[in-house]
């Protein structure tokens, strides 16, 4: 392993790894050393809206050619139900 001197450089991929997996570590020995911190009534909160944002939002980019659950599937012409019929 690298040393923590200057002399060592590492590439740029590499130390943003190592720095995600050192930032890790210090959660997990937090949960370790503390248990999990209890969430605050801001924290459901803002968990709530962000759920309601993101199924507001959902359901306003709903894909009608694309998603054959929203497709009205009466509406296949003969050819491509002589197709599905076989």
């Amino acid at each position: 392993m690298a040393s923590n001197n200057n002399a060592t450089e590492l590439p740029a991929g590499l130390k943003s790894f190592v720095d995600d997996l050192r930032a890790d570590i210090l959660a997990e020995e937090l949960i370790v050393e503390h248990g999990l911190l209890e969430a605050s009534e801001r924290d459901v909160e803002d968990e709530v809206s962000e759920l309601a944002s993101s199924e507001d939002k959902a359901s306003e980019d709903e894909d009608y050619d694309n998603d054959e659950n929203l497709a009205d599937m009466t509406a296949v012409s003969p050819l491509m139900r002589e197709v599905f019929e076989d």
